[in-house]
C-alpha cells in the first residue's frame, strides 16, 4: 500500500520492457567498455574491467529491487518457490553431470579434451547456472499452473 493507504497499481507490461531495454542497453556499454578498455595492460586493464562490471552489476541489482517492489505477493511467493525448488534441483542435476563427466574411473576427462583450468571453471561455472535457470523456469511453470 502506499501512503494514501489505496493498494499500488501494479507496473504494466510497457513499463517492464523499458526496464528490460535499459538493463540491456548498460548492459551493452559495459560489454563495449570491457572490450574497448580491458585490454589495458597490467592493473590498468583488470580495474578497468572491475569498474565496468560493478557498475553494470549495480545497475541490474537496482532494477530487480524495484521489479520486486512492483510485483505482487503471489508473484514474489512463485520466484521465491521457484528459485528455492527449481533452482536447488537445477544445480543438484547440474552437479551430478559436471562430475559424472569430469571424473570418469578416477581419470580427469579434461586433459584430452584440451581444456584449460580457467576453461573449465568457466564451462562450469555456466553449466550450474544454466541448469538452475531451466530448472527455476520449469519450477514457476508448476507453481503458476498448480496455483490457478
Amino acid at each position: 500500500m502506499n501512503s494514501a493507504g489505496r493498494p499500488r497499481k501494479p507496473f504494466g507490461l510497457g513499463t517492464y520492457v523499458l526496464m528490460l531495454l535499459g538493463v540491456g542497453l548498460v548492459g551493452g556499454v559495459v560489454g563495449a567498455a570491457r572490450a574497448l578498455l580491458g585490454d589495458q595492460p597490467g592493473q590498468l586493464g583488470l580495474a578497468l574491467t572491475v569498474a565496468a562490471m560493478t557498475f553494470g552489476m549495480a545497475v541490474g541489482f537496482a532494477a530487480c529491487i524495484w521489479w520486486w517492489r512492483g510485483i505482487d505477493e503471489a508473484a514474489r511467493e512463485a520466484h521465491k518457490w521457484a528459485w528455492w525448488w527449481g533452482g536447488s534441483g537445477g544445480m543438484a542435476v547440474g552437479a551430478i553431470l559436471l562430475v559424472s563427466l569430469t571424473a570418469v574411473g578416477g581419470d580427469a576427462v579434461a586433459a584430452p579434451a584440451g581444456l584449460t583450468a580457467p576453461e573449465l571453471i568457466v564451462g562450469g561455472m555456466w553449466t550450474i547456472l544454466l541448469f538452475q535457470l531451466a530448472g527455476y523456469g520449469i519450477a514457476w511453470a508448476v507453481w503458476w499452473l498448480k496455483h490457478r
